[in-house]
């Protein structure tokens, strides 16, 4: 029987029906591996990043206390390929050092044992009583109550594998092909790392700095790089020449202390800035822009509305107490960082210009530093074009008050914090000249640590501009007013002149009021008018009518009035304090107007007296004698006209507020209190598959102290 074979158009046939059903069958088995591979990437990355937040909420919140890591305290250093020649660079791809933002953390652990115990560096093993060199952290029950012990813990993004010997080791990511190409090459991702170590140890019956992980080159037992944002950074900017060696030896010695909490390898915690449609990394200079995975930031709080604190207290009840405004407005979070505050005066409309100007407090960067200064905003006269938060620019806005130089000059004890804070913001904006701005101000200081804005100053602060600064006054510069002869309108009748002629003379003035008025008997005070009473250097206050600030009220209960002793005894006639009533005043009393008082409209009708004129006027009866007793400051002491004030001097201490009762406080701040941890997991399944599998989750640590 003849056979016949397949002839070779068959053949071919066949090879290519069986290579297209291969295809059909094989393509798409291949691409489901991909898409497991990578579901199983992905779901590798949510797993450990939803540990990883857990696992950091629990201990920052657990902690003795974290360390402030703002600026270069959080901040960590890397070296990544710079720009190669063909994208524009200069250096062809070497490596170029990057600085990331919050991507460290360092926090105490309870103190455990008893510290004392410590032996030879080593710590106490509970279970036997003796040292132990194995131990690397205390062991035992917390210290109770919780105080930071000796065992920090640091959080920290870098190499994982940063020497190579004594040569450092450089990142290769062989995966994205973004900074460098891909290669089959093993990579060397950055990681999170996790140590407890020791800063201090104890040796020689003292505790001394850990040279195992810090360096301390000048011999002051305290840590030279602690917060070097370069410590694992072989050949960093910051390290000492001759160092090169020993900081290797540290570096070998974080990574024995340290424990990689991501993953070994695949997991990178960098991510390049580019652009998706061409793939480009974006670069400034030769160095690319980088931000870090894991980011341990302040929690930021929008326009919180600070909470006014209690202005007046049972048993300083006053007249018109509806106008007594808080001082101090406090946020629900304090540790501030980086505030802004708003401040809406009352009766302010958003969008209608003649009422829609606020107040904004905010940090400008002046070439004395960064600088706390409060501005005039107004949303209709905003020529900055670059203005991205909304908030104006200082050369748009008119500048009110500079409280960093109030803070500065407080701090070191020079005088005169307030006035100098105002005339160095009037140098630059000459606002003082503008009468509408007088009414707009509003002074106030950021105190971030307690989380509250503090509107209220005390008079001591006020006084002849000295630039520079200088001794404070040994009598705090107070206002003062003497009482003069002891006199009353029965033996000194008709005392010559005007009422002018005595303003610094309590007694004469009333004595001769007394007997020029007689239509305003019994009524007639002996008083200070705080608003013109003079500070000792000669100042004019700030609740002066003419120069000083319309809107200034007294802080209800802030006032110490100091007088002669008006009581007959072996101290007549001594200083003493006087104290405060609601009432008319008697012997060693006064009564005092924190607020304005509703004011008569007919003067003349009411009291017999002209109205006053528009503008304060020493010479007019009206304005200087009749008016001051409707309007803040005004301090009434016994005015028996039988018992004079024994001869001496008045002196008020007071502080003194802008702040009305329906102004609003806003403030944006970043709280330490409360510790926002954003972690990105970057898993590369596999070298195939060039795009990473994300996964970002975000968790947040109340923070129960923060150690500088």
């Amino acid at each position: 029987m003849k056979r016949r074979a397949f002839t070779l158009v068959e053949m071919l046939t066949v090879i290519a029906i069986t290579a297209i059903l291969m295809g059909i069958i094989i393509i798409p088995l291949i691409q489901s591996f991909n898409l497991t591979r990578a579901a199983q990437g992905f779901s590798d990355a949510q797993d450990k990043a939803r540990l990883l937040i857990e696992r950091l909420s629990r201990e920052v919140s657990n902690s003795a206390g974290v360390r402030e890591n703002d600026q270069l305290r959080g901040a960590i250093g890397i070296r990544v390929p710079g720009r190669p020649v063909n994208l524009g660079g200069t250096n062809n791809g070497n490596p170029e050092f990057v600085l990331l933002d919050y991507a460290k953390l360092d926090f105490w652990q309870p103190a455990q044992g008893d510290p004392s115990r410590f032996g030879n560096g080593a710590f106490e093993n509970p279970d036997t009583g003796r040292a132990d060199p194995t131990l690397r952290a205390p062991r035992g029950q917390v210290v109770l109550p919780v105080a930071p012990g000796s065992t920090m813990v640091r959080y920290w993004i870098g190499l994982r594998q940063p020497l190579a010997g004594d040569n450092p080791e450089l990142y290769n990511n062989p995966y994205d092909g973004l900074l460098m190409r891909r290669s089959g090459d093993r990579d060397n991702l950055y990681v999170l790392f996790r140590a407890e170590i020791q800063p201090y140890i104890y040796q020689g019956g003292s505790f001394v700095v850990n040279t195992r992980f810090f360096s301390d080159v000048d011999n002051d037992n305290k840590p030279d790089d602690i917060d070097d944002p370069w410590f694992f950074t072989q050949d960093g900017p910051n390290d000492v020449p001759g160092d090169r060696n020993n900081k290797a030896s540290r570096m070998r010695n974080w990574l024995k202390a340290a424990t990689i909490v991501t993953e070994f390898a695949r997991y990178d915690m960098i991510q390049p800035i580019y652009t998706k449609t061409n793939r480009q990394v974006t670069y400034d200079g030769n160095v690319p822009r980088i931000i870090p995975l894991v980011q341990f930031r302040p929690t930021r709080v929008s326009a919180e509305p600070a909470k006014g604190q209690q202005a007046v207290r049972v048993g300083e009840e006053t007249d018109n107490a509806g106008l007594v405004s808080p001082d101090a407005f406090e946020t629900q979070y304090g540790s501030w960082a980086n505030a802004l505050v708003r401040v809406y005066p009352t009766g302010w409309q958003a969008g209608v210009p003649a009422s829609n100007d606020y107040l904004v407090g905010r940090y400008v960067e002046a070439a004395n530093g960064r600088r706390f200064r409060i501005f005039r905003y107004d949303p209709d006269n905003d020529a900055d074009a670059d203005d991205t938060n909304g908030e104006g620019d200082p050369v748009d806005d008119v500048e009110m008050f500079d409280a960093t130089t109030y803070e500065e000059l407080l701090s070191s004890g020079r005088v005169y914090a307030f006035t100098r804070g105002v005339l160095d913001a009037n140098g630059r904006s000459n606002w003082l000249a503008n009468a509408n701005n007088r009414n707009f101000f509003i002074p106030f200081l950021p105190d971030g640590t307690t989380g509250k804005v503090l509107a209220s100053f005390p008079i001591t602060e006020v006084g002849v501009d000295i630039p520079g600064g200088g001794v404070r006054r040994p009598d705090n510069n107070l206002p003062t007013v003497a009482t003069g002869a002891a006199t009353t309108p029965l033996t000194d009748p008709t005392p010559p002149g005007t009422f002018a002629d005595y303003t610094n003379d309590i007694n004469r003035r009333f004595n001769k009021v007394w007997a020029d008025q007689p239509n305003l008997r019994p009524s007639i005070h002996r008083f200070i008018d705080l608003r013109v009473a003079p500070n000792a250097d000669g100042a004019s206050g700030p609740l002066h009518p003419v120069t000083g600030f319309p809107r200034i009220q007294i802080v209800p209960g802030s006032e110490i009035v100091y007088g002669p002793d008006q009581n007959p005894g072996p101290n007549y006639g001594q200083a003493i304090r006087y104290m405060r009533t609601t009432r008319d005043p008697g012997p060693n009393q006064y009564r005092i107007n924190y607020v304005d008082l509703p004011e008569p409209t007919d003067y003349p009708g009411l009291l017999g007296v002209p109205a006053p004129p528009a503008v304060y006027d020493a010479n007019d009866f009206t304005s200087a004698i009749v008016q001051p007793r409707f309007k803040a400051g005004y301090l009434q002491f016994n005015s028996d006209v039988n018992t004079p004030l024994p001869q001496g001097n008045i002196s008020v201490y007071y502080r003194f507020q802008m702040t009305r009762p329906n102004d609003t406080f806003a403030v944006d701040y970043d709280t330490r209190r409360v510790l926002t941890i954003r972690l990105t997991v970057r898993n590369y399944p596999q070298t195939t598959v060039p795009n990473p599998q994300d996964v970002t989750l975000s968790g947040t640590a109340t923070v129960r102290n923060y150690v500088r």
